[in-house]
């Protein structure tokens, strides 16, 4: 073994620096190369390790998952199902009752009784307005009377007022409308 190395030293001290050089750098290259190759290797395995285990994880979990999530949602749809057929048959009874309920409105007393108020307020804005005439006739005849006449003839209007008023309620409760006041 002694005699190799001596060998070595006598060919490394027969070559030039520049050879030495030359000698060291491809096989640093190559040393490189070998390295490069093998830190691919290594990035390579680890990504096809890390794929695989990610894919088996997901085929191995989510089948089961989403068959239990299917299962569940064709239960629910099911039930929305039967409620849907019940809530439409629950109309069709309805539909079939709106013609009743409207005749038996119709023929109610409640219609009857409301145009018969609004005729009899109707009438007794008539007298109101009669009587008010008759006052103002009277008025004329009489001498000094202007007092009283003015006196009567406010509560005239406020009875008058309060009259129309009741036939506007009663109009808008016939119609089923929005009370309008005037002047508002």
């Amino acid at each position: 073994m002694a005699t190799r190395e001596r060998e070595k030293e006598a060919e490394e001290e027969q070559m030039t620096e520049a050879q030495r050089l030359t000698l060291l750098e491809k096989s640093m290259s190559l040393n490189r190369f070998f390295l490069l190759l093998l830190a691919m290797l290594i990035v390579v395995t680890l990504s096809v390790t890390i794929t695989v285990s990610i894919i088996s994880a997901m085929d191995s979990g989510g089948d089961s998952a989403k068959t239990a999530e299917i299962v569940d949602l064709q239960k629910k749809v099911q039930e929305l199902r039967q409620e849907l057929q019940a809530t439409r048959e629950q109309v069709a009874v309805l539909n079939g009752e709106i013609p009743n309920i409207k005749t038996s409105i119709a023929n109610g007393s409640a219609p009857a009784f409301q145009r018969l108020l609004l005729k009899q307020e109707a009438s007794y804005q008539e007298f109101i307005r009669g009587v008010k005439e008759g006052m103002y006739d009277l008025a004329r005849m009489v001498p000094g009377s202007r007092t009283w006449l003015e006196l009567y003839n406010e509560k005239m209007d406020r009875a008058l007022q309060f009259s129309q008023e009741r036939q506007r309620e009663l109009q808008r409760l016939n119609t089923g409308g929005v009370l309008i006041e005037p002047g508002g």
